[in-house]
């Protein structure tokens, strides 16, 4: 296997990616077709000069941030090394979350539709009850690095940690 696809700790880079994906992609395309046949259910009552401006906002914030994800995750996981700055500094599946908090709600407002808003929340329910696979072989692997990285970090939501 080439080694930028499996670190050398024994990881795959896509971890739980594909589950996560696979799971979600019946919502996107029911969004879709509900976008295409059913465009008074699925429209939001907005004018398109307020829309506009808010999506190409998302996006630009979220293609960047699952921009700079990737590129960290493709430097330092062959290596096998627990990427703890920059978007992983944010959130601890920062790849997902842009898509969750920024890409999925972008096309919604550019398409003037509520759907994409809705399989934005699936995705997280799906990140949230597949993602413990991978946090165990995280666990396993970095013990009390991933530990402490983990209550500093949230999991999927790219804001800072509360502490009470």
């Amino acid at each position: 296997m080439n080694p930028i696809f499996k670190s050398s700790n024994g990881m795959k880079i896509t971890g739980q990616g594909p589950k996560i994906m696979l799971s979600t992609m019946p919502f996107v395309l029911a969004g879709i077709l509900m976008q295409i046949y059913f465009p008074s259910l699925a429209a939001v009552p907005f004018p398109r000069y307020i829309l506009t401006p808010i999506a190409l906002l998302l996006l630009v914030i979220g293609v960047g941030f699952w921009a700079t994800a990737l590129g960290q995750l493709l430097i330092y996981f062959p290596n096998g090394k627990l990427v703890k700055n920059g978007a992983y500094g944010v959130c601890r599946n920062p790849i997902y979350s842009s898509f969750a908090f920024f890409i999925l709600p972008a096309i919604s407002f550019a398409t003037a539709t509520w759907v994409y808003c809705a399989a934005a929340v699936f995705l997280c329910i799906n990140i949230a009850i597949l993602i413990k696979k991978e946090e165990a072989d995280l666990l396993r692997i970095f013990g009390n690095e991933y530990i402490d990285y983990a209550q500093r970090v949230s999991r999927i939501v790219p804001l800072p940690k509360i502490k009470f």
